[in-house]
């Protein structure tokens, strides 16, 4: 079964007051901010991607609903009035507190549910794992390692609730953000003549012998290019670990593998130099449906 979020978007708060019902437009309060900050409505207009007579009549409905004076409007000028002021500092706290609000909301929903996620790395499921532990989620997300077609028809035929890639997914009825970064890094023991660099080049990782486990997701390719470099593979993680601990060969490492646990001793005892061609940097990215943008919200998020 495939567990869907539907969570309601909060578009305005009633207030009452002496005179009765006021309905209260959170954007409005968010359009003040964004006036505050830019200081001028030809300013805020442009960030807000609205026109400026529409935002002037907005902080108007804005006072009409507050029902007090916010502006002293001059020719020309727009300025706020010590009210206006104070308006703005109690609606951060306000927008803040309805956020928190949410975000809550969030957290709970997914804590009543079992979420489905894949990924193309098994770094991606280091840094997920530490970040579901992190927000008290680990019975609650399960994850799978797949290539990224798996992966992206998974998401469009709702197998999984999100996927992540090394690449975004440019879909209409897909959200993608950034999740994190991925550098590689040669590690090699403190005897090892490379020990001392401080970056190095793939190509001059030519005519050495490496030690390299099998399961390197968007790693392969890469690895793939290094026609010259001589590679003794490893399939199993546990017995990988020990070899490179015994082992004063050289191997990868990146800035993800050396935060794992099970890697993190064999790493303390290493060099860690980061290869500084391009491609040996890469951001994955989280996608979702956009019916269940909640997950992606609550794992992009860190505390």
């Amino acid at each position: 079964m495939i567990l869907v979020f539907i969570l309601p978007i909060v578009k305005a708060v009633q207030l009452i007051d002496q005179k009765g019902d006021i309905m209260l437009n959170l954007q409005h309060l968010e359009q003040l901010i964004v006036l505050s900050q830019e200081g001028t409505l030809s300013k805020a207009a442009e960030v807000l991607l609205i026109s400026q007579p529409s935002l002037t009549r907005n902080m108007q409905m804005l006072e009409d609903e507050l029902g007090v004076i916010l502006f002293e409007r001059r020719k020309n000028k727009l300025s706020f009035t010590e009210t206006g002021h104070q308006t703005v500092k109690l609606t951060k706290k306000f927008l803040k507190q309805k956020q928190k609000f949410l975000d809550d909301v969030q957290h709970f929903a997914l804590k009543e549910s079992i979420i489905f996620g894949g990924v193309n790395a098994p770094e991606a499921i280091f840094e997920l794992e530490s970040r579901i532990k992190e927000k008290g989620l680990e019975q609650h997300i399960q994850i799978e390692q797949k290539t990224n077609d798996e992966l992206e028809k998974a998401l469009d035929d709702e197998n999984v609730h999100f996927i992540v890639t090394d690449y975004p997914i440019k879909k209409e009825h897909i959200l993608s953000m950034g999740l994190f970064m991925e550098q590689l890094y040669l590690s090699v023991p403190l005897t090892h003549p490379y020990a001392t660099r401080k970056e190095i080049k793939l190509a001059e990782l030519a005519n050495l012998t490496m030690l390299l486990r099998s399961d390197l997701g968007i790693w392969q390719p890469l690895v793939n290019q290094l026609t010259q470099t001589k590679f003794i593979v490893q399939k199993d993680r546990a017995a990988f670990v020990d070899l490179v601990n015994a082992s004063a060969l050289p191997t990868f490492s990146t800035n993800i593998t050396q935060q794992n646990t099970e890697e993190s001793t064999v790493n303390s005892q290493r060099i860690q130099i980061p290869i500084s061609d391009k491609e040996a940097t890469k951001t994955f990215y989280i996608s979702v449906l956009k019916k269940n943008k909640a997950i992606l919200q609550e794992l992009v998020k860190t505390k």
